[in-house]
């Protein structure tokens, strides 16, 4: 594709703030400080057309808005988020990645919950007006009747009720099927607002498998990510191992294709592409995808970044 004209689209494409739009701001990535520097910027506000953010579960089987089910990244302690309550995080000093250079390193915040966030897009909902909300679950959070999990969903189903005025907003997204269909049942079980919900494909056969997905409202396509951390004797093992699992994943997974963006729009009617973060990733995507077919199914396309405002004024 000409990249000039794949460019000139792009800045017209509605575009989702990845991790809540955090390269917009100094603040570290899903923090309340980087949605209240949106919202009280216009220009940052209307570069987006959505905000894209994680969600973990506490021992107490609260929802936090929190990227890696552990804390040893982005704060001075170590372990699992699920061994952990609300109580005993909220009293921790969060802050950005000790894995990436980042201009935040000063900053803190506490940690957030599911329904203090969405607290958030309440009161704000008249500058919210249309914008997605796309809650991912990370983790295949329903296994078996011994433990938790059930509850886990159970509770983030009552939070998303609690805030009807959002429904039309919320999507709830993941790589994990069984957690979008489990959310689904225990809504209609318990009469609840169902959610929208969109599908996390990192290969192409599984977008094949949405096929025998009756459930699904919506996929996404993953465009293989580049400038991926590295590992360092400053991180703990815990996020050492994670890195190289995400190097070594990230070799293989791409579902970014031509056909797989035509079948997607022609089920649902929508796409969305994540995550487009640099311009190597606007080449790449320049690569994949002809003339005439962006500019057949543009309007049809979501990107998903971590930073809208990047793209939106992104030079040609």
């Amino acid at each position: 594709m000409d990249r000039k004209l794949c460019i000139k689209n792009l800045k017209k494409m509605k575009l989702v703030a990845h991790r809540l739009g955090y390269k917009m701001t100094n603040y570290p990535e899903n923090s309340l400080g980087v949605l209240k520097t949106i919202f009280e910027d216009d220009k940052l506000l209307d570069a987006c057309d959505g905000f894209e953010f994680d969600i973990c579960f506490t021992k107490d089987n609260i929802p936090v808005v929190i990227h890696d089910k552990y804390i040893d990244d982005i704060s001075d302690t170590y372990g699992m988020i699920k061994d952990f309550t609300v109580s005993d995080l909220k009293k921790l000093t969060f802050k950005s990645r000790k894995s990436i250079d980042s201009l935040s390193k000063k900053l803190s915040y506490k940690i957030v919950t599911l329904d203090e966030l969405l607290l958030f897009f309440k009161d704000n909902i008249h500058l919210l007006k249309e914008k997605i909300i796309k809650i991912e679950t990370k983790d295949y959070i329903y296994t078996n009747k011994f433990n938790n999990d059930d509850k886990n969903l159970k509770n983030l189903a009552v939070i998303l009720n609690k805030y009807p005025e959002l429904h039309p907003n919320i999507i709830h997204l993941s790589f994990w099927p069984l957690n979008l269909s489990k959310l689904k049942k225990i809504q209609k079980e318990n009469g609840y607002l169902l959610t929208n919900n969109d599908f996390l494909c990192d290969y192409s056969f599984l977008v094949f498998l949405t096929k025998f997905m009756p459930y699904l409202d919506n996929i996404s396509l993953r465009i293989r990510m580049r400038n991926l951390p590295k590992k360092d004797k400053k991180n703990s093992k815990r996020v050492n191992k994670k890195i190289s699992f995400d190097r070594k994943w990230m070799r293989f997974t791409d579902a970014l294709k031509e056909k797989n963006i035509k079948y997607a729009v022609k089920k649902f009617g929508k796409v969305n592409l994540y995550t487009l973060n640099s311009y190597d990733d606007v080449k790449e995507l320049c690569k994949r995808i002809s003339d005439e077919f962006f500019e057949q199914y543009k309007d049809k396309i979501y990107i998903t970044t971590d930073n809208p405002f990047y793209i939106r004024n992104i030079k040609n």
